[in-house]
């Protein structure tokens, strides 16, 4: 799928630019041009300090042979369909756009997203897709970020153009703030607190628990459950399940937005103020707060490669005084179902790791019934 899509938005072309093509041992691909490197790797985020590395000194050194040896940077030279080009400088009223290209984690979901630049400034974030399954996924973000937006909540992107090419491309445009100041921080502060509170605040309602869009999601679970990963306890899970249904069932709830993908990599620092994008797995009626535990999670084991007993250790630490068991439990029980479901029992890779993980979190907070 990748490879279609490269193929739709790329023309090889000897006299075009260069650029560098470079993958990582996951499996992600990124192709960045020679010009304005500095601006072009900013769409780079990685979590690691190898990959900190890279986007630190690449840009500087990539005309060094062997630098482009070591990280196996494949020069190739290329440039941007003209139907597309034409259309993102109409739409972002500029000409000659530059752009650099993420093609995506492999998963299911898997898109591919180009940030668009002109020298040193940097335009917006255009994701694409040959899925339809992947493209109504940008229709239901692009509803949400209007929705939040008129709840007078803008530190996010706005929808700029959404539009299905000739080619059956779907391409989703966003705007951005972020410039080559802004700061990517992996560690919690009061700016994320801030954040979760404000959208709590902004999206709040008062619903029947079986109402909620939380809800649904388990139920999608407890429909399907044939894709479960044999890495995944399912007495433990289906405990839990129970276990966080009672806490709510046929009462009267208060939820709010939930991002669901509450990463690092997924937000930045500009001008004091903590910008989230990607709210394509968002919804509208969740527990509050359970973003900060997929923060924690995910920063837990992609940064800190963190086992399940690291992270038990921490919730009993003084650090860790935070962390409530009941609503962490909630947040397990529901990424192991939306991811169960997304995956549709094709789990693979880091994916299928995080869920193994996951359910041994699990194990620790759902103890085995004395029968």
């Amino acid at each position: 799928m990748t490879e279609d899509i490269l193929q739709e938005i790329l023309v090889q072309d000897s006299n075009g630019e260069l650029f560098y093509r470079f993958v990582n041992a996951d499996g992600k691909m990124w192709i960045m041009p020679a010009r304005n490197l500095r601006t072009a790797m900013e769409l780079y985020q990685p979590s690691g300090w190898k990959g900190r590395l890279l986007k630190r000194w690449f840009p500087i050194l990539h005309r060094l042979r062997i630098v482009r040896s070591v990280v196996h940077a494949e020069g190739i030279r290329c440039r941007m369909n003209g139907e597309l080009r034409r259309l993102l400088e109409k739409v972002l009223d500029t000409e000659d756009v530059e752009f650099s290209i993420f093609c995506g984690t492999p998963c299911v979901h898997q898109k591919t997203t180009m940030q668009i630049s002109r020298g040193n400034k940097i335009l917006g974030y255009c994701k694409l897709t040959e899925n339809d399954e992947i493209a109504a996924l940008f229709e239901k973000e692009a509803r949400l970020l209007e929705t939040l937006h008129e709840k007078g909540f803008h530190d996010l992107p706005k929808s700029l153009l959404l539009e299905r090419l000739n080619d059956g491309t779907t391409l989703f445009l966003q705007s951005t703030r972020k410039t080559l100041a802004s700061e990517v921080t992996h560690e919690w502060s009061g700016l994320h607190d801030d954040f979760l509170k404000s959208l709590g605040q902004a999206t709040l309602q008062h619903l029947k628990f079986e109402e909620s869009d939380y809800f649904r999601t388990l139920q999608a679970l407890a429909e399907n459950r044939e894709w479960l990963p044999i890495e995944v306890d399912s007495a433990v899970l289906r405990r839990a399940l129970e276990e966080v249904c009672h806490r709510w069932q046929g009462r009267k709830v208060a939820f709010s937005a939930y991002h669901a993908d509450f990463t690092p990599w997924n937000m930045f620092v500009a001008d004091g103020r903590l910008f989230v994008f990607d709210w394509e797995y968002a919804r509208l009626t969740y527990p509050p707060m359970l973003d900060r535990y997929h923060f924690f999670t995910q920063t837990a084991i992609f940064k800190h490669h963190w086992k399940a007993e690291d992270i038990r250790q921490y919730m009993g630490s003084a650090e860790g005084r935070w962390m409530d068991a009941e609503d962490y439990k909630a947040y397990l029980v529901e990424v192991i179902a939306r991811f169960t479901v997304r995956e549709q029992g094709h789990a693979k890779g880091d994916m299928l790791a995080a869920m193994k993980l996951w359910s041994q979190l699990l194990s620790f907070l759902t103890p085995h019934r004395k029968q």
